[in-house]
């Protein structure tokens, strides 16, 4: 039996790294994730999509706790006969500041929503079984949800 090569093991090791790369590459393109790997593909869509929605839930607790607090100190200073400094907070500016927060706060409110449709859409998607097509052509005839051609 001969001897196997050194270059030949070489050859066969560079192979098989660039065989296995090309397989991760293309794990991580949802047209071949959403064939092969589809459970751990849909978890990685409700999971981004969770996650969103958690993070503008908290976003918004914390907008409304902040103006709470806010609301708290004023009460506070106004029961101790306190008013804050003039120069800088006259009734302008307290308009401003006021229709500031309530802008955000609307904001903050919508993006709860906006998360919330995400992560339903990942969901029905999940449920569906919605394969993203692999063909260049049946893709741009091809809706998220509807089947290819």
């Amino acid at each position: 039996m001969a001897a196997f090569p050194f270059e030949r093991a070489l050859k066969v090791l560079v192979l098989a790294a660039l065989v296995l790369t090309v397989y991760k590459g293309l794990g991580r393109t949802p047209e071949f994730a959403s064939h092969v790997d589809s459970r751990r593909f849909y978890d990685g869509l409700v999971n981004d999509a969770e996650n969103s929605l958690i993070m503008k839930e908290r976003h918004l607790d914390f907008g409304d706790a902040t103006a709470k607090a806010v609301r708290v100190r004023l009460e506070e200073l106004a029961s101790m006969g306190r008013t804050p400094d003039p120069d800088l907070v006259n009734e302008a500016s307290l308009r401003r500041a006021v229709a500031r927060r309530m802008a955000i706060r609307e904001r903050d409110a919508d993006y709860v929503v906006l998360a919330r449709e995400k992560l339903d859409r990942m969901r029905a998607l999940e449920r569906e079984g919605w394969r993203m097509p692999l063909g260049l052509a049946s893709a741009a005839n091809t809706t998220p949800g509807e089947a290819a051609p």
